[in-house]
């Protein structure tokens, strides 16, 4: 999995993104030695759109 990479401006949150997928790496492996299901879904692309109607 590609590391995310954070354009915050705020240095605050600017490691919020590593942080998730180390969260989600450990939610996973809890998940399996616990056996409880361990649901995902596909990543999605999102892009700015401008308003709508425009």
């Amino acid at each position: 999995m590609k590391t995310p990479v954070s354009h915050l401006k705020d240095s605050t949150l600017q490691n919020a993104p590593q942080a998730l997928v180390r969260a989600a790496e450990k939610a996973r492996q809890l998940a399996e030695q616990t056996g409880t299901p361990f649901i995902t879904r596909p990543a999605s692309n999102v892009a700015k759109k401008g308003k709508q109607g425009q």
